[in-house]
């Protein structure tokens, strides 16, 4: 530990003092303050100063997280300070911190499951698009919509309200870009693919099993109950996705499936919103499904364990390369 009294005069002598693991200073004035944040900010070092006097404004402005005293604070340190801790307990600044960082890893959660349904529901109209028509259309564009506003909403805002977790507090805070390479392929390269792939796969075996043929125009029945087929696959597709993308890094055996009660709520609401499109009319035929077959039902409800097993690999074989 050093007192102020004991800091040296030379800005690059207090920047080597200060730059080590545990170092304590202690009884330090307003101006000492100053020179430890800019001293700090030279190494390339993010600061956090806390403060309460009107002399604490200039350390409160320079550091990059200025810290006042809501209760006991002045005027001056509130107004140049980025957080007021109306409690005034330093232990509140260690909770702050945990809830950015879980709001930080919730809204990759939230975007990891909104950009994986995205490639299910290209995939049929890229199918359609590549092969000329040869392979008729897997969903309808209001089908789209209601993947997206009826099924898809409530669990992706349930993933937004994850609780920390004991490993939020681990290690460096994630400080990069929402959307980086780790995300987009987990969502484009894996989970998106494993859901896009099932759905494709139901979709043309119940067609085949009610004897189309490539290149042939299918009935409007045929086509509507295969459609619905689709349909469902990539909505029982979200609710496994639901609670793969609670963790970046630990598979659904290991997480479980306590911890958030909304997203089991969420997700049972996905699940009757499901039954309500297929089975109360008009909405059947507003968007051009028709409840599954029993093959359709049993081919449709794989796309659990391919999420899951697609997302149980990719985390083994990226833990497998860490380690």
């Amino acid at each position: 530990m050093v007192e102020g009294t004991e800091l040296p005069g030379d800005d690059t002598a207090l920047a080597e003092l200060l730059d080590t693991d545990g170092a304590v200073v202690a009884r330090v004035s307003p101006e000492q303050k100053l020179r430890i944040a800019r001293a700090l900010q030279s190494r390339g070092h993010v600061v956090a100063m806390t403060g309460d006097g009107v002399n604490d404004g200039p350390a409160l402005r320079t550091a990059d997280i200025g810290v006042a005293m809501g209760a006991s604070g002045t005027d001056v340190a509130r107004e140049a300070a980025d957080l007021v801790l109306l409690d005034d307990r330093f232990t509140t600044i260690v909770r702050a911190i945990e809830l950015g960082r879980a709001t930080f890893a919730n809204i990759r959660r939230f975007l990891t499951y909104h950009l994986t349904d995205n490639v299910a529901e290209l995939a049929p109209f890229a199918v359609w698009a590549l092969s000329g028509g040869s392979i008729p259309l897997g969903l309808t564009v209001l089908q789209v919509l209601a993947l997206d506003i009826g099924t898809d909403l409530v669990p992706a805002l349930a993933l937004g309200a994850e609780p920390p977790n004991p490993r939020t507090m681990r290690g460096r805070a994630r400080t990069g870009n929402l959307i980086d390479g780790r995300l987009v392929r987990r969502a484009f390269g894996v989970l998106g693919p494993a859901e896009a792939l099932t759905a494709m796969a139901a979709f043309l075996a119940v067609l085949l099993a009610g004897g189309w043929w490539f290149g042939e125009e299918p009935g409007a029945a045929l086509l509507a109950t295969a459609s619905g087929t689709a349909f469902t696959e990539i909505v029982l597709g979200q609710l496994a996705n639901a609670f793969a993308c609670r963790s970046e890094s630990s598979w659904i055996g290991r997480r479980g499936f306590r911890g958030n009660p909304l997203l089991l709520w969420a997700t049972a609401l996905e699940a009757g919103m499901l039954a309500v499109f297929l089975l109360v009319p008009p909405l059947p035929g507003l968007l051009g499904s028709d409840p599954p077959t029993p093959l359709g039902w049993s081919l449709a409800a794989l796309a659990v364990p391919a999420v899951w097993g697609a997302d149980a690999l990719h985390k083994a074989l990226r833990a497998h390369r860490v380690r």
